[in-house]
């Protein structure tokens, strides 16, 4: 049979080895990233989280403090940056997937940003919250959808998983389970009496073995988050129409993910006809940070969990990719052991480093220069920002967020740190509100600023477009991604062949 493979453009690549990455500004990230795909042909995501970073039009439309700053804070929409994704990688000649990263069931977009940035909130979602979660969740997907160029959906209910389940007492577990469990002797079925053997990259065995109270504990822990995501991939079944891939984000959690929890979660996804193509564990990674602790117990952890999701026909995805400065990747050696324990059979995502770069690029030109004061302007405004939410306890109001800002004011006034540092924890975190700042006719003003400045300034163009790439070959190269455009088409291949 003649292959009838997408050779550029958007298309579902399957479970293949490659890198996804954000594009919060397609209008100045688009070029250099499809240009470091196209030299080291690879096939690669393109994406932005619809729990945070992108929303549907209505919400970037709408007018400043109707949504939360939170949502949307890239002013850039679904539609808009899927349609600039599509048209680049048809111009360019490059293979892509389209995502839909991180559908999220979360109270608020500002709940979510709080949970990643350290406060790590896990109260209870009540079902009127988890239906208005869900009905705009069907909301993005309707606008993805209609690009007709999404391929791939990361879905996150983290916020659904029932922590209290690990302490309740042994009679307790029992008593609710049989009190939530239509067929609980099914379920019991599934586990009782059977033993689950999966092969590590690095030739370990691992053996699981369940009790009944394992069992348990582990349904009344995650069920309700299960049945969330079973809901919302048959909405996304039901719009799509054509083959999609779809990811499990099981990262943003509290505690690291243990081979028991990862292993009872895709049983029961498989059970409901759920196949993810990935699934993000929590593997000890926190955002924008280089990982510090030991790199063989990384690589012995990564491995268990790689060796189970490749039994369900998953890779892992990494999450959580950027380290401390652009330059860093994530800390030394640690490309190097998610290879050896995977295989190099991964997917690793990035996003916000891209505009921390910008920053920073921005903020190594001369006081005075346009890029400087340009620089100097976001960040004044992100701070102001910043101390206004903490003056009048606004909704980013929190615990962290006040000791970044008591450091760097600390650091500052010490003469350790000097003003307006882009590297400074309460920029680097809280950035992101730039993007989104309205003035009074209702323009995101900086945002629109930072563009005009990548279209007139030649010089600073090129030298944007030069760090771009270059990062994005530190990823490729980094995890030994390139060439998997082999892979992929081989995939499309049979993806055509069976259809």
């Amino acid at each position: 049979m003649a292959s009838t493979r997408v050779k550029v453009g958007p298309a579902y690549i399957g479970p293949v080895p490659h890198p996804a990455v954000g594009i919060r500004i397609p209008e100045i990230l688009l070029e250099g990233i499809l240009d470091a795909f196209k030299e080291r042909r690879v096939a690669g995501g393109l994406m932005l989280s619809f729990g945070r970073e992108t929303a549907p039009e209505y919400v970037i439309e709408a007018p400043p403090g109707v949504y939360e700053i939170t949502m949307g804070h890239t002013g850039t929409s679904i539609k808009k940056y899927m349609t600039a994704a599509a048209e680049a990688s048809f111009k360019k000649g490059v293979l892509v997937e389209i995502e839909a990263d991180h559908l999220t069931v979360a109270p608020s977009s500002i709940a979510a940003v709080r949970r990643i940035y350290g406060g790590r909130e896990w109260a209870v979602m009540s079902r009127e919250e988890v239906e208005k979660s869900l009905e705009y969740i069907r909301s993005e997907v309707d606008e993805a959808v209609s690009t007709s160029y999404v391929n791939f959906y990361t879905i996150d209910t983290c916020s659904l998983i029932n922590y209290a389940a690990d302490k309740l007492p042994r009679e307790e577990v029992r008593k609710e389970f049989w009190e939530v469990v239509e067929d609980g002797e099914e379920v019991l079925k599934r586990y009782i009496g059977r033993e689950f053997v999966c092969i590590g990259e690095l030739g370990v065995p691992y053996l699981y073995r369940f009790s009944e109270e394992d069992v348990m504990r582990l349904y009344l822990k995650y069920y309700r988050s299960i049945e969330v995501t079973a809901e919302i991939h048959r909405y996304i079944k039901s719009k799509m129409g054509k083959p999609f891939g779809v990811e499990i984000a099981f990262d943003e959690t509290p505690v690291l993910t243990r081979g028991e929890d990862m292993l009872f979660y895709l049983r029961e996804l498989w059970e409901r006809g759920i196949r993810p193509d990935f699934i993000a564990p929590n593997i000890g990674f926190e955002k924008r940070k280089d990982y510090r602790g030991d790199l063989e117990e990384l690589k012995e952890r990564v491995d268990e969990l790689a060796a189970i999701s490749r039994s369900f026909g998953a890779l892992l995805s990494i999450h959580s990719g950027s380290g401390s400065t652009p330059y860093s990747g994530k800390g030394p050696g640690v490309y190097e052991a998610l290879r050896k324990a995977t295989g190099g059979l991964l997917k690793y995502k990035i996003s916000g480093v891209y505009i921390e770069l910008l920053f920073e690029i921005l903020a190594s030109y001369p006081e005075g220069s346009r890029q400087r004061s340009l620089f100097n302007m976001i960040f004044d405004e992100v701070y102001k920002f910043i101390r206004r939410e903490l003056e009048e306890h606004g909704p980013l109001d929190s615990p962290e967020l006040r000791e970044k800002v008591r450091t760097y004011e600390d650091e500052v006034a010490r003469g350790v740190r000097r003003e307006r540092d882009p590297r400074s924890d309460m920029f680097r975190y809280y950035s992101f509100i730039a993007l989104n700042l309205r003035d009074s006719s209702g323009g995101r003003y900086l945002r629109e600023a930072l563009v005009k400045l990548y279209e007139e300034d030649e010089e600073f163009r090129k030298r944007y477009y030069q760090e771009v790439k270059a990062l994005t070959l530190r990823l490729i190269d980094g995890l030994h991604f390139e060439n998997n455009i082999v892979i992929a088409e081989k995939w499309l291949d049979r993806l055509a062949s069976s259809s």
